[in-house]
Formats: structure tokens, C-alpha cells, sequence
């Protein structure tokens, strides 16, 4: 144990023996922050309301706040640059020493409020494009992005695209998301699954790229008798949205639908339609291992079927790896998480669950109080407070290692 380690440990360790006298620091919510606390982070959240963010905020305030002298102060729903740049400022004046974003979509002006106000800053969960990430790469106060290679959205759309297909979907509705405003993610993921259904299909479609993209509820000429796709863009939080939603149900009958977000808010839409076409409508969605999809996969329609058939995406310690680079850099030892001094690009791909059965199992995987997919112990052997020999190497690894027999592996050998 390094002396580092030893003081840090030592300190955390009496605040938890004397919590009762210590003396509050900061407050937010309800929850003091004491004066055990090494370090607090503020997290930016795309939505607070999402289940996603719930999942990981879950995984961070539950599990990693219980395991590390760390607290961590979620902001409200960030929609601009403008908006994150304020809260890093705020977090500032607060105390804070680093930033965790699940937004990340101004990251050239993002990254230089951070530099003026000397906050470390990694991206939790996403990825940026080539071109974004060579504009900030250089700055020190960048440390760098954990998420999905640009192909794992295209391939999640169409693997579930290819499952329903191959169960015998003729008719599928498409929920594209934000994919008609170039949201990367819902793009690729919508293309995934045209690319999907054309192939198990056999269609002709050679103008994918563009149906992708659509604005507006768009019927596709699939050239083929008896097989149908309906897309249907729009952020169901939105007037536009829902409209969009009601006009595409009120089209047709569906064997399918497919999903590039999570459709725990508007599920009823759903349920009312399959109860309409008297006939069980199969749901995929792109999203996450959240508890609420967890409640879905387990309910039952009135065929007996999930309300969810199909789901693929993250699970909340997926957060963990970049947890652990903003901790190396707090604490003095960002070559902990970079060889050349630059931000790094560590990938996760997603999990994915075609049954029930699949589902119970793999999210048991990732809730767990005393196991976890990347558990405390993981994150410390990456630490260089907390293991002398931490690396890039070690941290690169453990990141991405996520998958389901890598995480059984881990889990297995504690």
C-alpha cells in the first residue's frame, strides 16, 4: 500500500468511525456532505427523469459513494453547452474537483471552461466523433470518453432487427428517436435496423442512409408483397412526438416494434394498440438494464408474453471505468490513465437480452450490493491511490472488459 493510499485510507476510515462528529460541508437534496469526503464530483445528466440516468446515478450514490471517499451532486436535465458549462462552473464554486458528463455535446467549449476553471472532465458513457475528440484530445483537463465504437450502435439495430425478423415479423414500426434531428446514436441504430430487416427479408432498399434520417412518420416502399415498415421519428417527451406516435399506431397493424430508446414513458401506447389489433406485438428496445425495463421484462401482456421481448444496452457500473480515470487525475496520477499524456478512448460495447430468462440474469449481474460487474475492488486495482502498479495498460483492460463471460470471469474469481 503506498503512503498515499494509506493516509487516504486511513482518513476515510476514521470519518466513517466518528460520522456522527463530523461536520457538514455542502449540502444538496437532503444529503450532507461530510468532512470524511476526499473529493466531490459533479455528474451532468442528458435527463434526470431517464432510467438510464437513474441506473447509473444508482450504481455511483449507492455502491461507489459506499466504497470510496467520494460524493457525487447531479445536475438538472442539461439540453445545451451552454447549460453544462454553467453547472461545471457552479460544481466549481461548490468545491468540486472533477466532472463526469453523460451530455458531451459541446465538447470544444465544454472542455475549455473546464481548463479555466481547472476541473477534470471525462465523458461517462459516450463517445465523440474523430473530429471532436482531435479538437480536445491535448488538454490536460480532458481525460477522455468510455462508450460504444461507432459500429456498436449500427450492430445493435441490426441484431434486434434480424431476432424479430427471424421470428417471423412481417410488419415493424421503427421509433428512430432523435435520428431526423442527426442524433448519431438513433441514426445508426435506425439504420440498423432497415439494414436488418433487408437482409432477412431480402429487400432491394438502396436508399437506407436517407430513410434513416426521415422528419416526419414515413411509410417505406419495401418492394416486396406482405412485409411493411413504418418509421416514426420524434422524442416522445414532445407534442411533435407523440402526434407522431398516434399517427404511426392509427397506420397499420404491427407484428414489432423496434425501438433505437427506452419506451418506459409512453409504454400504454403500446398495450392500447396491441389490445386494438387483437394480436401480440413483439417490442425490442435499444437502452439500458434499468430496474424499470426490468419491471416491464416481467410483466406480462394479455398474450402472457414480456411487455419487453428484446433488449440490448448498458448497465449502470458500466460508469465504474470512468469513475476510476477522474480518481487517478484528482489524485495526482492522470499517467495512471494515459502512456503519451493525451485523453484516451476506452470502448464498451452492450449487453443484450432476448428472453426474460436472459434478462433476470444478466441484470442480476449488474445490481448486485456485494458482486458487481465492475465492483469497488475492480476500480481499485486501476487506482493508483490504491494499487502502486495501476497502468493505462491495467485501466484499458478492466474498461473493456465488459462483457458477460468476462464479467461472470471477475466475479467468479473475487
Amino acid at each position: 500500500m503506498t503512503k498515499r493510499r494509506k493516509r487516504a485510507a486511513a482518513g476515510f476510515l476514521a470519518g466513517l468511525l466518528l460520522c456522527t462528529q463530523t461536520m457538514p460541508v455542502l449540502a444538496e437534496e437532503g444529503q450532507l456532505i461530510t468532512s470524511d469526503v476526499l473529493y466531490t464530483i459533479g455528474v451532468v445528466s442528458y435527463n434526470k427523469d431517464a432510467a438510464e440516468m437513474d441506473m447509473f446515478m444508482d450504481y455511483y450514490r449507492d455502491y461507489i459513494e459506499a466504497g470510496f471517499p467520494v460524493h457525487f451532486v447531479v445536475s438538472d436535465t442539461v439540453t445545451s453547452g451552454e447549460e453544462e458549462n454553467e453547472f461545471i462552473r457552479t460544481m466549481k464554486s461548490m468545491g468540486a474537483q472533477g466532472i463526469i458528463s453523460f451530455y458531451g455535446h459541446d465538447i470544444e467549449s465544454t472542455v475549455s471552461v473546464c481548463k479555466e476553471e481547472e476541473m477534470y472532465y471525462v465523458l461517462g458513457s459516450g463517445t465523440l466523433s474523430d473530429e471532436e475528440f482531435d479538437t480536445v484530445k491535448e488538454n490536460p483537463w480532458f481525460l477522455g470518453t468510455v462508450g460504444p465504437e461507432a459500429d456498436t450502435e449500427y450492430i445493435a439495430g441490426r441484431d434486434m432487427a434480424k431476432h424479430f425478423a427471424d421470428k417471423g415479423a412481417k410488419s415493424c414500426l421503427l421509433i428512430t428517436g432523435g435520428a431526423g434531428i442527426n442524433n448519431f446514436m438513433h441514426l445508426e441504430r435506425t439504420r440498423g435496423f432497415l439494414e436488418g430487416l433487408t437482409e432477412v427479408w431480402g429487400l432491394a432498399l438502396d436508399n437506407i442512409e436517407e430513410l434513416a434520417s426521415q422528419s416526419e412518420v414515413t411509410p417505406v416502399d419495401t418492394g416486396k408483397a406482405g412485409y411493411s415498415i413504418t418509421l416514426c421519428p420524434g422524442y416522445m417527451s414532445t407534442e411533435e412526438g407523440k402526434a407522431n406516435l398516434e399517427a404511426a399506431l392509427d397506420r397499420e397493424s404491427y407484428d414489432a416494434v423496434l425501438s433505437c430508446m427506452a419506451v418506459d414513458s409512453f409504454m400504454d401506447s403500446f398495450t392500447a394498440k396491441e389490445e386494438a389489433q387483437g394480436s401480440n406485438l413483439m417490442l425490442g428496445i435499444i437502452d439500458c438494464f434499468s430496474e424499470q425495463n426490468f419491471e416491464l421484462v416481467r410483466k406480462k401482456d394479455r398474450f402472457g408474453n414480456s411487455s419487453i421481448d428484446y433488449v440490448a444496452g448498458k448497465y449502470g457500473s458500466m460508469a465504474g471505468p470512468a469513475f476510476a480515470m477522474l480518481y487517478n487525475a484528482m489524485a495526482g496520477d492522470a499517467d495512471a490513465n494515459s502512456e503519451d499524456g493525451l485523453a484516451v478512448r476506452l470502448y464498451q460495447g452492450f449487453w443484450t437480452a432476448g428472453s426474460k430468462e436472459e434478462y433476470i440474469e444478466l441484470y442480476g449481474y449488474t445490481t448486485g450490493i456485494y458482486e458487481n460487474a465492475y465492483s469497488c475492488d475492480d476500480l481499485m486495482k486501476v487506482i493508483r491511490d490504491f494499487n502502486a502498479e495501476a497502468d493505462a495498460q491495467s485501466l484499458k483492460a478492466l474498461a473493456e472488459a465488459y462483457s458477460v463471460d468476462e464479467v461472470k470471469e471477475r466475479i467468479l474469481s473475487r
